[in-house]
């Protein structure tokens, strides 16, 4: 028998993942320098073309993609609705680091984190498929 979890559970989820998210972009320039820093120590050692720039999308792009997945499992309905809504957090999150010091708010990186939602719909999408497939439905 298949355990679904209830949809408040995944809100739940969603929204601490979102102060996360808010959270890391209210830390002020010199916090999150050096927060960015030692993990990049760390992580050069297994990946030594990693940069701090590369690091720091790639951790946006995980963020939302992680984001997604919860959105996508908290929503009912069309997937434009976990695409709008996620498109919508990642303007506030943009939006937040405009107000704090030594932060920039910028386009790219916007477009980073909603490239980070896509997949995880697409993800979902395929997920969907293949559970209706094997369930013998076309």
């Amino acid at each position: 028998m298949k355990k679904v979890r209830p949809v408040w559970l995944w809100r739940l989820a969603c929204f601490l993942w979102l102060v996360l998210i808010f959270s890391q972009s209210a830390m002020p320039a010199p916090v999150s320098q050096a927060e960015s820093s030692g993990l990049l120590y760390f992580l050069v050692q297994i990946f030594p073309f990693l940069t701090e720039y590369l690091l720091r999308k790639l951790a946006h792009f995980a963020e939302f993609a992680i984001l997604g997945i919860l959105l996508g499992k908290s929503l009912r309905g069309p997937a434009e609705r976990l695409l709008l809504t996620g498109l919508l957090c990642a303007l506030c999150d943009e939006t937040i680091q405009l107000f704090v010091a030594g932060r920039s708010s910028q386009v790219s990186d916007i477009w980073v984190d909603f490239s980070g939602i896509l997949a995880s719909a697409v993800f979902l999408w395929v997920i969907r498929r293949i559970r209706s497939r094997m369930a013998g439905h076309p």
